[in-house]
Order: C-alpha cells, then sequence, then structure tokens
C-alpha cells in the first residue's frame, strides 16, 4: 500500500491534535461561560448604579429648588429627571414569570410615578400652592424609598446569581484541571510511543541502508540489505536500492567488458586509417597516371608529320616538350608542386595544342605573381584545359578562347585555380551530375583525366578542405574554378 508510513504518522497527529483541541475547547467554554456571568453582573450593576445616581441627584434638586426656588437647581433637577426618564424607558415592562422581570417592571413603575410625583411639585411650587407641592414631595419622597430598596434588592438578586454560576465553576474547576492534565499526559505518553516505535522503525532499515551505500562506494557489491517486510515507503526505497545495487554491479562489469572491446576497437581503428591513408596514397597515384592514349597519339602524330615535313629545329622542340610534359605527368612521388611549375606544364600543354590545332582555338593566362610561390595538388589545370577543347570548343571552327587565371583569396585564405571557355557550355542537370558523381566513395573508373578525375583528386588531396565549383550558362561557355587552401599541409 502506497503512503502507508506517512498515513500512519498523519493519523497519530490527528488523534493527539483531537485531545488536545478537547482539552481546549472544553477549557475555553468554561472561560466563556464564567466570562459572560461577570460581563452580565458588571452591566447590570452599571444600570442600577446609573439609575441610583440620577434619582439621589434628581431628589437633591428637587429639594433644593422647593425650598429656595433656585433656577439652578431646576436646570439640574430637569437634567436629571430627563436621564433618569430615559433609564426607566429601558427597563422591562412585561409581565413574566420571574423574579428578577418582575422586580425591573415594578422599578419602572415607581420610577413613572417618582417622576410623575416630582413634576406635580415643581409645578404647584411655581403656581405657589404650598400644601399641593408639600404633599407631592411628601409621595416623592415615599416612592425615592421603595426605588431604593428595589435596587438594592435586584442587586442582591443579580450578586447572587453570579455567586451561584462562579461557584458551580469553582466547583467544577478541580475536575477541569484534572481532565486537562489527564488529557496533557495521554497526549503525550500517546506521542511518545509512537515517535520511540516509528524512530526504531524509520533509523534501522535507513542505518542499513547507509552502510550498504557506503560499501557500494567502496566498490564492495556484496553487502547485502536484511530483508525488510514491511509494504511501505521504506520497504519501497529498500527493494529500490537492492535493484539500483545490481544494476550498479551489472553497469560496472558491462562497463570493463566495454573497455576492452573499445580497446581492441580503437586498435583496429588504427590499423583501418593506417589503411585508407595507404590507399588513397595509392588511389592519387592511379588518378595522376591515367592518361589519356589518344591524346600521346595523336601528338606523337603530329610530331612525326611534321619530322617528314620538315628537317629543322622545330621538330626538336616539339619532341623537347612532349617529353618535359610526359614526364611531368608521370611524376609519381610528388603529391603537390609548387603553381610554377603547374603554369610551366600548362604552358607547354597548350604550345603542344597550339601546334596541333594552330589557330583554331586562342589561350590566355592570368596569373598574381603572389600566387606561384604556393603549393597545388599536381597536374589540375592540364585535364580542365583538355575538357574545354574537348567537350567546350569542340564544334566551334573558329573563335573559341580558353582562359586560365591564378589569383589569392586573403579573406578565406584559398587560391583560386580558374579554367574558363567560351563553348557551348553544361546544362544545370549535367552540372549537378558531375558534382555528385565525384563525390562518390567509389573506385568506379572514369575516362580520360577529366573534370570528374580532378574534383576527386582535389577533396582527396586536401582532406575535403579543397572544393571545386562550375559555373556555366548554355551557348556562352563555362568556367571550373578550384579553390585550394593556402596551408595544404596545416
Amino acid at each position: 500500500m502506497r503512503h502507508r508510513l506517512r498515513n500512519r504518522i498523519v493519523l497519530n497527529s490527528l488523534v493527539i491534535l483531537f485531545i488536545l483541541s478537547i482539552v481546549t475547547i472544553y477549557t475555553g467554554i468554561a472561560s466563556l461561560e464564567l466570562a459572560k456571568s461577570f460581563d452580565l453582573l458588571l452591566q447590570n450593576n452599571l444600570v442600577l448604579k446609573n439609575i441610583r445616581k440620577n434619582l439621589d441627584e434628581t431628589q437633591n434638586n428637587l429639594t433644593a429648588y422647593l425650598r429656595a426656588k433656585n433656577s439652578e437647581s431646576l436646570k439640574d433637577y430637569i437634567r436629571f429627571a430627563s436621564d433618569l426618564q430615559v433609564l426607566a424607558g429601558k427597563l422591562n415592562r412585561e409581565i413574566k414569570d420571574d423574579q428578577l422581570f418582575l422586580l425591573e417592571r415594578n422599578l419602572a413603575v415607581l420610577l413613572d410615578n417618582y417622576l410623575a410625583s416630582t413634576e406635580n411639585a415643581v409645578q404647584a411650587k411655581r403656581g405657589r400652592n404650598v400644601s399641593s407641592y408639600v404633599s407631592q414631595y411628601d409621595e416623592a419622597k415615599k416612592i425615592e424609598g421603595l426605588i431604593k430598596f428595589l435596587l438594592d434588592k435586584m442587586n442582591t438578586i443579580y450578586l447572587d446569581e453570579a455567586l451561584t454560576s462562579f461557584m458551580g465553576y469553582r466547583t467544577n474547576i478541580n475536575l477541569v484541571l484534572f481532565l486537562n492534565l489527564l488529557l496533557i499526559v495521554l497526549a503525550f505518553l500517546v506521542s511518545s510511543i509512537f515517535m520511540m516505535r516509528y524512530s526504531s522503525i524509520l533509523t534501522e532499515p535507513l542505518e542499513h541502508l547507509s552502510e550498504t551505500v557506503k560499501a557500494v562506494e567502496r566498490g564492495d557489491y556484496s553487502y547485502n540489505l536484511p530483508p525488510y517486510e514491511e509494504d511501505d515507503e521504506i520497504g519501497t526505497l529498500n527493494q529500490a536500492f537492492k535493484r539500483m545495487q545490481k544494476s550498479i554491479q551489472n553497469a560496472f562489469e558491462e562497463l570493463n567488458k566495454k573497455a576492452e572491446l573499445e580497446k581492441l576497437l580503437l586498435e583496429q581503428k588504427m590499423q583501418m586509417l593506417d589503411y585508407q591513408h595507404k590507399l588513397k596514397d595509392a588511389e592519387l597515384l592511379a588518378l595522376q597516371t591515367q592518361i589519356n592514349p589518344h591524346f600521346l597519339y595523336n601528338t606523337l602524330s603530329a610530331g612525326w608529320q611534321l619530322a617528314l615535313a620538315e628537317h629543322d629545329e622545330t621538330t626538336a622542340e616539339f619532341l623537347e616538350k612532349l617529353a618535359e610534359f610526359i614526364r611531368y605527368v608521370l611524376r609519381p612521388t610528388n603529391r603537390f608542386v609548387p603553381i610554377s611549375e603547374e603554369l610551366d606544364c600548362v604552358s607547354k600543354y597548350i604550345w603542344l595544342l597550339k601546334l596541333r590545332f594552330a589557330e583554331r582555338y586562342q589561350f590566355a593566362i592570368q596569373v598574381d605573381e603572389r600566387a606561384l610561390s604556393y603549393e597545388t595538388p599536381a597536374l589540375v589545370l592540364q585535364p580542365l584545359i583538355e575538357n574545354a577543347i574537348t567537350h567546350g570548343l569542340h564544334d566551334l571552327e573558329q573563335g573559341g578562347t580558353v582562359t586560365i587565371s591564378v589569383s589569392l583569396d586573403e579573406n578565406t585564405r584559398q587560391i583560386l585555380l580558374a579554367v574558363a571557355d567560351t563553348g557551348k557550355g553544361m546544362k544545370k542537370e549535367d552540372i549537378e551530375e558531375a558534382m555528385k558523381a565525384a563525390k562518390l566513395d567509389d573506385t568506379a573508373e572514369h575516362s580520360g583525366i577529366g573534370l570528374f578525375n580532378v574534383i576527386r583528386r582535389v577533396t582527396l588531396s586536401t582532406a575535403g578542405r579543397g572544393r571545386v565549383s562550375i559555373e556555366s550558362t548554355e551557348g556562352q561557355g563555362s568556367k571550373v574554378i578550384l579553390y585550394i587552401p593556402m596551408e595544404l599541409h596545416g
């Protein structure tokens, strides 16, 4: 059952609070009743005291006026008589079967009669009717005595009732104190027993749990928790910790196994990286040596025809440049060459092309001299020039131009090698297909050392830091730009 332990604690607390609440409520009710009795006594005494005071003042000022006919005494008489009449109006005038109610009604009647007699005496005094005001004064004096008698009697009754209530409370006060003490002791005992019992229930399994945690921290997973049979929160915690302990032990063992496996995988990965490095070296070498036999055949054929037609130094120069070009192309050991060497190879290749095609194609070379000392992957411009002649300008009888440019971008720290032609251009789909095919990680062989070859070699030789872009407009020509990092070995 969930929250069983909490429910026990809450229930015990509610029982204790209930006992203490009964003690408090009982004491409060008794005190309230006693306070009400004394409050009523004080209020009644205050009313009777005011009546007696106004009665005395009214009688004294009436006597003074009748003896001396003093206007000040008359004013005071009227004032106190009015106050007395107000107090008389607040008294009970109903007939009830209760001694105090009857006395209060009689007091009200006597006050009315008294005020009537005093008023008649004042009027008789003003009318100089001596016998009349003397008679009314005597009547008022007699009623005054009766009123004071009733006031004393009522005071006595009120005091008796208050004393009776107090005596009843006083009689029970020892019982109340005893019950209060008994309930407090009972609440203390119940709380103490509960706290001792449940502190033991709480602390013992928690102490065992703490010892087990310390053992796990030391790496000792053999320490087992004692059995705990209660189905409460501590039992849930106990079972959860056992599962966690087992899980940690399994995870630790699994971690050791994974560490061994990762060590083995790391060794295999290092071997694989070494193989991949050697494979790339071999692939670069293979890509560099893919020379188009057709181009070599046509060039040598032209040299042979020239040798037949002319027996001069031109043939020797032709053969010399061809030999130097072939020697540059077939060098397998140099991955990177200075841009100046790459441009020298391009110059020899253009000389051979002019010899073959005469004035059919025009060539222009634009070079930023600052770039000549930087390095580039070998043989990246010649395939692009060949591609421009073969695919871009092939269908043009004359007027075709190939522009080779070399520039620096200081912001991006790149060298820009570009080959542009004024040929028929490329379709957008052909450009996307060429870029996509060149990025495939396969060993598929493409014909010649053309565009695919260059894109793939730039990517491999620069470890992905270099890139190639193609700009083309159908009918206006194409431009291939190679972005080579200035720091190839960084």
